[in-house]
């Protein structure tokens, strides 16, 4: 089947609202140095592609934790703007990092629900296929795989965390936005509602705040075990704080 196309009014509306946007948005990235560079590479099995990022010291001698970080609103985020920021925390405290590219992330314009509904699942696969492809050339502990999403990457972080939860260990929400129909087309599992989510945003970030809020109550509601947290500041990304949420759920032999 043919995927729907967007109108071309979104587009140029979208393109025409950029700059306003850009100017407006508090999600700079503060990339650290590290003694190696991220790379880019191509999933073998969709196609798609992710930014890696492996710490200096990697050895096959013990397993490692994974985050898979997935970026905000095309234009605003990218991939590559998170493995950016998530680079230093890796080689800092001993984590493989992949960031895979989107498509299902549009938090500022209406999109068309079958299409963006399609785009989800395409993203699902590509991110499942990405763990894959992950624990297959490096030594990943399965029982210590962060997946967190910043802004718009909140809908592909609730759909994809909530409909596989035995693949991560924890679900963090950074400033995300939600979508109660995205919520009420789940069929939760035991696994689901076990499986830790935190839940964080900026008290300057008055437009996120309603999604947060959104997203944490309908969780609560359906016996999930969230957690929610309103910190200082705005639209920021805070790799750091979601690192240190993460932390008191990792493994003792990952805590460093």
């Amino acid at each position: 089947m043919t995927r729907p196309r967007r109108p071309v009014i979104l587009k140029i509306g979208y393109l025409l609202m950029l700059p306003l946007l850009a100017a407006t948005v508090g999600c700079p990235v503060f990339p650290a140095d590290t003694p190696v560079e991220p790379l880019k590479k191509v999933e073998t099995v969709t196609g798609r592609p992710y930014w890696l990022y492996v710490p200096s010291y990697y050895s096959a001698d013990r397993n490692w934790p994974l985050v898979v970080t997935l970026h905000g609103t095309h234009g605003f985020d990218s991939s590559s703007a998170q493995i950016k920021e998530w680079k230093g925390l890796a080689e800092e405290h001993g984590l493989i990092v992949v960031a895979p590219t989107l498509r299902c992330v549009q938090g500022i314009l209406p999109v068309i629900r079958g299409a963006w509904e399609e785009d989800l699942q395409t993203d699902e696969r590509t991110v499942l296929a990405v763990i894959d492809e992950m624990s297959s050339q490096y030594k990943i502990d399965p029982e210590a795989i962060l997946l967190t999403g910043f802004s718009a990457g909140g809908y592909p972080l609730y759909y994809i965390g909530l409909r596989n939860p035995t693949r991560f260990n924890m679900l963090i929400a950074r400033s995300c936005n939600s979508d109660l129909g995205l919520f009420e087309g789940l069929d939760l599992t035991d696994d689901a509602r076990k499986l830790p989510i935190m839940i964080f945003w900026g008290k300057d970030d008055p437009g996120i705040q309603k999604h947060c809020w959104q997203a944490y109550r309908w969780l609560r509601n359906h016996d999930c075990n969230a957690r929610k947290k309103k910190v200082k500041g705005g639209h920021y990304r805070r790799p750091g704080r979601a690192y240190q949420y993460w932390r008191d759920h990792l493994p003792e032999r990952h805590k460093r």
